[in-house]
């Protein structure tokens, strides 16, 4: 039995213990965070054993197995760090840091002293993602020189001014949707980025809507668009290869694609296990019970890669 202490009690928080709870070899032991209402939110919806006003206080305690951060970006490494220092298994919400220097550091803290850590990036551990990988690994479109995917919204209405999205260090579309269009883009084109273009939208100097082309050493390209003020909502993609494509309605959660190959188009389907967390959890829990520090589809060398083209494709956005 593994138990849980989540710190941020947010909307995510939410969906993530409701997801636990399909799990027998799960606890929803504690709970974190300096808002009172939150805490009582929680604890009358999902039953915890325990509710701390602070999170260094559930660090303190030893029955906490492995800790969940659903933090504002800005407060990741920070909470890592803490986190992994009172020996705790970690696993952060995306994007796991704003820094290249950061990802390092947390990810050899880890590794050094044997703690699972692991970024959520659930996009990677989607049934069928994982089954399109293996394809696309066994050369069934053959060698990708194109992708495209989009997840934009309309959001920017209903969040909140005061919102962490609209902090100049750590807010915009970028750091809030981006990460999941990068994610996907580097797990199927494996070669160093050579240049970077963004056609953005700011308002109130936080970029609300990108539109990025990467070029790739190896000739491949990509292209993404994530935006926080977008009514079409468009959430496809595309992998696209030498010998055929793929296409997908809904690239960061799919269950169901066409292939394109030799002529001719192949639905392919496969549902989510339980929901979009669960296979995510299941993989934090393989990792620490086989005594893995990392988990292969979202390893740590990943996060530092993802976390460096962020940080590049940022500092271009910002002109830094």
């Amino acid at each position: 039995m593994l138990h849980w202490g989540v710190m941020g009690l947010g909307n995510i928080a939410h969906r993530f213990v409701s997801s636990l709870a399909q799990f027998d070899e799960a606890d929803f032991y504690a709970g974190a965070s300096h808002n009172a209402q939150k805490r009582e939110e929680f604890k009358e919806k999902y039953h915890p054993a325990v509710l701390y006003e602070n999170y260094e206080d559930m660090l303190e305690d030893e029955n906490v197995d492995v800790v969940y951060i659903a933090l504002p970006h800005g407060l990741h490494f920070k909470w890592v760090m803490e986190s992994l220092k009172h020996g705790k298994c970690v696993l952060v919400e995306k994007p796991a840091f704003l820094s290249r220097e950061e990802a390092i550091t947390a990810t050899n803290y880890a590794k050094k002293h044997h703690l699972f850590f692991m970024e959520a990036m659930k996009t990677r551990f989607i049934p069928l993602v994982e089954v399109l990988h293996r394809q696309i690994e066994k050369g069934l479109i053959g060698n990708i020189v194109r992708v495209e995917n989009y997840f934009t919204s309309n959001s920017i209405n209903q969040i909140s001014p005061d919102s962490y999205l609209f902090d100049q260090n750590m807010g915009g579309a970028l750091y809030d949707v981006g990460v999941y269009n990068i994610a996907s883009i580097l797990d199927v084109i494996k070669s160093d980025v050579t240049h970077i273009d963004n056609d953005a939208t700011f308002k109130n100097g936080i970029d609300i809507h990108d539109k990025v082309t990467l070029t790739f050493a190896n000739g491949a390209e990509a292209y993404f668009e994530c935006a926080i003020d977008d009514p079409e909502n468009k959430r496809s993609g595309k992998i696209i290869g030498t010998k055929g494509s793929i296409e997908m309605d809904y690239f960061y959660r799919p269950t169901s694609a066409t292939v394109n190959y030799e002529g001719e188009s192949q639905s392919v389907t496969r549902e989510l296990d339980g929901d979009d967390f669960y296979s995510e959890i299941a993989a934090v829990h393989h990792g620490i019970s086989y005594i893995n520090y990392e988990a292969k589809r979202m390893s740590h060398q990943d996060t530092i890669d993802e976390v460096s083209l962020l940080e590049r494709i940022h500092e271009v956005t910002y002109g830094k």
